[in-house]
Parts: structure tokens; sequence; C-alpha cells
């Protein structure tokens, strides 16, 4: 089954489409998602300017993946960063390359634009093949991912996920040194990650 993948700014959305993702989130994850009633919940913090791509079948909302982008600084270097957010497909769809064209198109524009250093977001370690197929994503095992340096911050060590990276600018190849056996700030409120 094929579907086009269509791209927004999360914050430019309908409501009926950030409705529509929020159910489907809540579908794959119902313990951390929660399910939408007359306010919808957020599935990007507005200032991260998430770029949203998502499939739809039969005017129903299938697959979707967020790109969230943000400045961090690490070992005295700033850096512009993008990550994958919130990917899901429906139950239902699973199985028919959904997510895999998906996560390709949002690699895809990441790949493409010029401020972006270098990719970085977590997975579990069952899903890393399928990210690396879907966008050449490549687990870094000597990379560990906090949210930020405050006690209750998520880790990648703590919620037991793999870093995935891609060096995108010739400033991050450059710097690759300092971006390897390392440990990651993104800078985060506590609770969030990627």
């Amino acid at each position: 089954m094929t579907a086009i993948v269509q791209s927004i700014y999360y914050n430019q959305a309908p409501s009926t489409l950030r409705r529509e993702i929020a159910i489907m989130l809540h579908q794959v994850w119902p313990n951390d998602c929660p399910m939408p009633g007359a306010t919808i919940p957020e599935a990007h913090d507005k200032e991260l300017n998430a770029r949203s791509f998502y499939s739809i079948i039969d005017g129903k909302l299938v697959s979707y993946a967020g790109v969230v982008r943000k400045t961090i600084k690490h070992d005295e270097q700033i850096f512009n960063i993008a990550g994958l957010s919130c990917v899901a497909t429906d139950p239902v769809y699973h199985g028919q390359g959904l997510g895999l064209c998906t996560v390709s198109a949002a690699t895809q524009w990441i790949e493409k634009q010029e401020n972006i250093d270098f990719g970085i977001f977590t997975c579990k370690p069952s899903l890393s093949s399928f990210y690396n197929r879907a966008g050449a994503w490549s687990v870094v095992q000597d990379v560990v991912l906090i949210g930020s340096r405050d006690d209750d911050a998520l880790s990648s060590e703590s919620l037991d996920v793999v870093v995935l990276m891609r060096l995108f600018s010739e400033k991050s190849k450059g710097y690759e040194s300092i971006l390897r056996n390392t440990t990651i700030n993104l800078d985060f409120p506590v609770g969030q990650f990627l």
C-alpha cells in the first residue's frame, strides 16, 4: 500500500491534523500520550518549531514522524541539531512500509537543511535497524544523550535506549572527535528528551 508523505510545520498544522496526530500517538503509546479531549495535547514544544511528516490513507492518518531542531553548546562549540520525534504508525497498518517512507522523507528533509550540523535521537534497541534502513541512522555506542544536567533529567542510559546519530555539516565532521566518546546535553526542561 502506498501513501504520499506530506509535510507541514507542526505549529502551522490545522487543529484537525494535530488532533489526529494526538489520537494516533495515544494508540501507539497509551501510557505516555494522553487521549485528546477538548484540549489537544501538543506533540511538540512550540519553541522547537517541529516539521511534521505524515501519511494519510482513505482520509485517515496512518504514519507520523516529527523533526525537532535546536541549538546546543557542546565542548565550547555551538551546534544546530535535529532529531526525529514521535515516530509512529497506526498498528493496523504495520508491516506495509509506511513508517519507512515517513522516516525516509523526514531524514531527507533534514539532509537538505543547510543549517543542521548533526542529527541525534534515541530509540529502543530493537528499532535501530528500522532507522538504519529508513535513513542511514547509525547507533553510536560511545555517546550518552542527556536531557539536561538536572538530577531528574532523562538520559539514554536511564531509559535503556540507543543513541542514533548522523553528521551532516562540514563543521560537525571536523569536530567528530568531540562528538564521540562523550555525553551530549540537549539542555531541555526536565521531562523532555529525543
